[in-house]
């Protein structure tokens, strides 16, 4: 039998191939997963970005016969091609779609249809009730899920239509359309070219010219102002499906020569940031794009007040919202042409408010009703320095392995070249790793357009949990402008090295609630120390959980381990791992040890990790003359067996957050001491000592680790203690991935319940 895996497809309708600009992102956004992309339209142009196209005689009219031979050629490729999704477009082509797509629905593929504004709204003519409403609600039933684009279709579908039904706020816009910014010069050369002049004042309106765009308005608009100011003139840019009815018409008015038609264009970003007003007649719309085209060039705004127009324009905020009425267009307009200041203001207005119709946020939400259909994991970012074995990654690890890896996958944005330890690892489990340069203070910017640059390139991340402690500000910034909707900050250390950085992160770590949405910590005091006292209040602890499991303790094992050492069965064998830096205090550990050795000459050291301190902790040994003692075991990936072979764990470090080496010493069953910047809430196997730095001399703390030579512990119990006291991985797995899926279950109601 073949083991050959079926490549996924999916199929794009719209009645025009025009069409294809609205879908050529999301056709984009498949492709590179692995999809197989198809499209079906009456085929007037070359449908780019797809593996296969379909030309098929849809027509705009209900009543052509047209659309019966297209039913039955797009029913034949349907049926040939076993699709798992079809997202269809664009109201005759939609019907046509759904209907030849009834019996592939049957047999499991799945109907998308997103509605760019529904014929029928309020205020519309009695006819497109009765012919349109009633198709629309029949054929939702065939219909899987009916994207709307603004709020009024929404809640009529929603409370009148059969199917699921969610809110989308557009097909969104690239920003890098209009990047870089035009220079005054460009400008100026864009101008003459058009026969303009530098002090013109320009409308602009990008639409196709029809009944429904109403430019006739505009003409009698224009008709008005001209009588005053010859300066003023009109860009009209879009095919003329009227004959030339427009140009007759601004012979007529004598506004021939301040109107300019300039048919199809594909330059619109250009002529936008030439301009200095965007004009909307429309009688009906859904959520036009040429008005977010506006808002991303700059432009202040005067539009009719018609539907989707009315979400993008707020009255006296970014433009003006007129009636149909020629007189108080004009008033608005001429406001703008003499109000500088005013115009300025508006056009700053629509810039901020363009970045939530930013594409890459479209594709998030379009991606998220897909993964309900094809049952792919929800995947998580998690910001990192590098994946190599250390406390923070080694918890990533331990949930990694425990949670669901069919509904939730982890992947990871680290910030070095070289390889980590775990790297393998996390490709085995289906993770994905990419790499973004250091961040460094002397290059934040250049670093924060490159992390934003990754989020518009990666829609499908909604959730990013960074672990940078107070450099999480960056990343998590760069994902809040590209409108990630999940923004974590994961505190893991409750104080800085006291080095010439340590100024720098105190002042970084107070921008994270800025840009972070949710806050994880530790510990309490973890998260009070990096976000402050208002976020820590509503911040949520994961403890850095472990396998139990794999810790308890075995005597099997601490022979073996005991063996590779050379450590002889009654040789009392003090341990400690943890990375060679300055916050774990290797020097102390050296000084405590050798004071211990006074009163325990056969006893040893065991060190395991590495580090930048490595060769400092080497140095002090020799010079004590207590190398034969110590043993550094480098970097291992057996921790839960090494600990066996120890026999009291020793942690004095100069500050932590909830060590997982601290969880999985006690899980071994070992006796421990930490210094007293560790929490007491740490100890949850009454085997713990805590000792202070400033007032316990080594030899004091060589004291406390030797009473615990002779007291008796049941070892192999600890790992049961250390899961019901909420360390076991398992069960911690269980509440993390709970947390991501209902965020982004929240996310997705934000969206469906506008």
């Amino acid at each position: 039998m073949s083991s050959h895996k079926k490549t996924k497809k999916i199929l794009f309708t719209s009645h025009v191939a025009s069409f294809q600009k609205f879908n050529r992102p999301f056709m984009h956004m498949m492709s590179k997963k692995g999809w197989e992309v198809h499209y079906a339209s009456m085929g007037e142009e070359e449908i780019l970005d797809c593996d296969k196209s379909f030309v098929v005689p849809f027509t705009r009219s209900p009543f052509r016969l047209s659309n019966i031979i297209a039913y039955r050629q797009l029913k034949k490729i349907i049926n040939q091609e076993d699709y798992d999704i079809i997202h269809t477009h664009t109201p005759m082509g939609s019907v046509v779609t759904r209907l030849a797509a009834k019996k592939a629905r049957k047999n499991g593929t799945k109907i998308i249809y997103t509605a760019h504004g529904f014929h029928f709204f309020k205020g519309a003519p009695l006819l497109n009730w009765l012919i349109y409403y009633p198709v629309e609600r029949l054929m939702a039933r065939h219909t899987d899920t009916l994207i709307t684009i603004n709020k009024e279709d929404y809640h009529r579908a929603k409370k009148q239509f059969k199917t699921n039904v969610i809110y989308m706020p557009g097909v969104g816009v690239d920003p890098k359309r209009f990047k870089p910014k035009l220079t005054a010069k460009q400008k100026l050369e864009l101008r003459k070219s058009l026969g303009l002049k530098k002090d013109d004042f320009v409308m602009i309106y990008p639409a196709e010219l029809n009944k429904n765009k109403n430019q006739t308005l505009l003409l009698h608009v224009l008709h008005e102002i001209n009588k005053e100011d010859k300066s003023v003139h009109l860009l009209l840019a879009g095919k003329d499906n009227l004959n030339g009815y427009h140009k007759k018409l601004a012979d007529k008015l004598g506004v021939a020569k301040n109107v300019h038609f300039l048919g199809y264009r594909s330059d619109i970003s250009q002529l936008l940031q030439m301009s200095d007003l965007s004009v909307s007649a429309s009688r009906r719309e859904g959520l036009p794009v040429h008005l977010i085209e506006a808002m991303f060039a700059g432009l202040p705004i005067v539009t009719t007040k018609c539907r989707g127009a009315t979400e993008l324009v707020e009255d006296g905020v970014n433009g003006f919202v007129v009636g149909f009425d020629k007189v108080e267009f004009v008033e608005r307009v001429q406001k703008i042409i003499e109000n500088t200041q005013l115009r300025k203001s508006l056009g700053k207005k629509s810039s901020a408010a363009a970045r939530n119709y930013e594409v890459v946020y479209a594709q998030r939400q379009t991606q998220k009703v897909y993964n309900k259909f094809i049952h792919e994991p929800l995947r998580i970012l998690h910001v990192v320095t590098i994946m190599n074995r250390a406390g923070l990654e080694t918890m990533l690890m331990n949930y990694y392995r425990a949670i669901d890896r069919s509904k939730i996958q982890f992947d990871f944005l680290v910030h070095r070249d070289d390889k980590g330890d775990y790297d393998d690892e996390i490709k085995s489990l289906g993770g994905r790793i990419y790499r973004l340069p250091s961040i460094s203070f002397a290059h934040s910017v250049n670093y924060s357009k490159k992390a934003y640059d990754f989020f518009i390139n990666h829609p499908e991340y909604s959730i990013v949990h960074s672990h940078l402690d107070s450099l999480s500000a960056l990343p998590l910034a760069a994902a809040k402008k590209a409108n990630v909707s999940t923004r974590i900050a994961h505190s893991h250390t409750s104080n800085f090295d006291s080095d010439l950085k340590k100024p720098i992160r105190n002042m970084t770590k107070h921008l994270i609630p800025m840009y972070a949405t949710d806050f994880f910590g530790c510990s309490d005091e973890a998260m009070e120390f990096m976000f402050g006292k208002r976020a820590a209040k509503d911040g949520i602890v994961i403890n850095n959980a472990i396998d139990t499991s794999k810790f308890t303790f075995s005597e099997k094992t601490r022979k073996k381990i005991r063996k590779e050492f050379s450590l002889p069965a009654d040789s009392f064998v003090v341990g400690h791992v943890g990375r060679f830096n300055y916050p774990k205090n290797h020097e102390f550990i050296i000084s405590i040890f050798n004071e211990l050795l006074k009163e325990e000459p056969s006893a040893k050291l065991l060190l395991v990790g590495d580090g930048e301190n490595k060769s400092i902790i080497e140095r002090q040994v020799s010079d004590l003359g207590i190398s034969k003692s110590v043993i550094m075991t480098g970097v291992r990936n057996d921790i839960h067996d090494i600990m066996q072979a120890m026999d009291i764990f020793v942690m004095p470090s100069r500050y932590e957050g909830l060590p997982v080496v601290s969880i999985e010493a006690q899980a071994s069953g070992l006796p421990c001491v930490f210094s007293d910047v560790v929490t007491t809430s740490l100890d949850v196997t009454d085997n713990c000592t805590f000792l202070s730095l400033s007032h316990n001399t080594s030899k004091e703390w060589s004291k406390e680790i030797l009473q615990w030579r002779n007291k008796s512990i049941k070892r192999n119990d600890c790992s049961n203690k250390v899961g019901k006291a909420g360390f076991s991985v398992k069960t911690e797995a269980e509440n993390i991935f709970n947390f991501y899926k209902n965020h982004n279950y929240n996310d997705k109601r934000r969206q469906e319940n506008p």
